[in-house]
């Protein structure tokens, strides 16, 4: 597998859909968090441990792209991919696909920056840059 990419399985349960059965668009919103915090996982490094050195990653920007419906207990696989990163920001594509992976059935991206605590936007260390793309 891809270094700076990770895929994770998803069943869709009951309550991520609405009243026709399919997943509700805030849904996705929730995977790519999944995503993401399990990328940063396979890099050895948790969310918690970041947050710890006062290193938090808020959403500053978003956008999904809908393709075709998911449906009530669907299995997926959600890919997370690494496109960007820099001493201030991380950006990530996410990929929504069938257990198979043969089809997409909706993309997004994010761009999240680090920051403190109180939400200030802080430079990370080079060290860290370079751990996240090079693991």
């Amino acid at each position: 597998m891809e270094k700076n990419c990770h895929t994770i399985d998803h069943r869709v349960y009951y309550n991520e859909t609405d009243q026709m059965g399919r997943v509700y668009h805030s849904n996705y919103v929730i995977w790519m968090e999944k995503g993401r915090t399990e990328f940063i996982r396979t890099k050895n490094i948790s969310y918690k441990s970041l947050e710890e050195k006062g290193i938090f990653l808020p959403v500053s920007d978003i956008d999904i792209k809908f393709f075709k419906a998911i449906e009530y207990d669907m299995e997926l696989k959600i890919k997370t991919i690494l496109i960007y990163i820099d001493r201030i920001k991380i950006k990530f594509k996410y990929e929504f696909y069938d257990k198979e992976m043969k089809v997409l059935f909706g993309s997004a991206n994010t761009t999240n920056i680090f920051t403190n605590r109180d939400g200030i936007p802080k430079r990370v260390n080079k060290e860290l840059i370079k751990y996240i793309k090079n693991n």
